[in-house]
């Protein structure tokens, strides 16, 4: 592979995020719960209920698949659905006691998993450091470019 295929940096991203999913999705199955699920739950378990767009970026998913997945969570008493109260046309999502419950259940299994990659590989604190301002970076871009022109 050539130096110049290997630095690439979309493809680099994707693969880590797909081993890593990999090494989560495993450690989540002891409860039968799904990355996404996780994610979903993870989110709302600040208890201040998120509209369904902000959901779907969190959880990086697409809102037909979110909307999907979060009906199923509805069902399972996981979350709920209300109006929101300073925008009436808007719906929040929040998680219940039983997703509450279930966010517990599974947010150690995330932990551990997460904290085993961490405690494994040497170098992986500075490299979350310096995604996370990628991913700073990377969402100002555009604003940015709007802006210069």
């Amino acid at each position: 592979m050539s130096s110049e295929l290997s630095r690439d940096l979309p493809r680099l991203l994707s693969s880590a995020e797909r081993s890593m999913t990999r090494r989560l999705s495993a450690a989540l199955e002891a409860e039968s719960c799904s990355v996404e699920e996780w994610r979903v739950l993870a989110f709302l378990s600040d208890d201040r209920g998120h509209t369904m767009s902000d959901v779907a970026e969190y959880a990086l998913m697409p809102a037909p698949s979110l909307t999907k997945l979060v009906d199923r969570m509805v069902s399972a008493a996981l979350v709920y659905r209300r109006k929101d109260p300073g925008d009436g046309r808007r719906v929040l999502v929040y998680l219940s006691s039983r997703g509450r419950t279930r966010y517990r259940a599974v947010a150690e299994l995330a932990r551990r998993a997460q904290q085993g990659v961490v405690e494994e590989l040497p170098g992986v604190r500075e490299l979350l450091d310096g995604l996370a301002r990628l991913e700073l970076l990377l969402d100002r871009a555009p604003q940015q470019v709007r802006a210069e022109r």
